[in-house]
């Protein structure tokens, strides 16, 4: 996860990805989608994964096609899943809890220590 975006911004860029991450959510709650079951779920299933920022590239890219595919109904919210998958999911998600940055600190030994979270 570390690989696909550069940085997990933290302070008001973070908290402007939870507002994006929740305004999306709730798009998502409050659009009707079509009558099938499996397209309902997989809307909710992404939705909730977004909610705690989980996996958040597969889920925005789910969101996107789901959006996508009633595009005639849901186009003013398509940016909203490419802008977060494009920013990432910020530093107030599962995602940077358990990819975020670490930092290599070298043990008073001369070997090198174990990877650390960044403090």
């Amino acid at each position: 996860m570390q690989r696909l975006f550069v940085m997990f911004p933290d302070r008001a860029p973070g908290v402007g990805l939870v507002l994006l991450r929740l305004g999306l959510c709730a798009a998502v709650l409050t659009l009707p989608m079509a009558p099938t079951g499996w397209l309902q779920l997989a809307s909710l299933a992404a939705a909730c994964l977004l909610l705690v920022g989980v996996w958040t590239p597969l889920a925005a890219v789910a969101l996107l096609l789901m959006m996508g595919l009633h595009a005639a109904s849901h186009w003013a919210w398509l940016p909203l899943p490419a802008a977060l998958l494009l920013l990432g999911p910020g530093a107030y998600s599962l995602d940077a809890r358990r990819f975020g940055r670490r930092v290599l600190r070298q043990s008073p030994g001369g070997g090198t220590g174990r990877d650390h979270p960044k403090e």
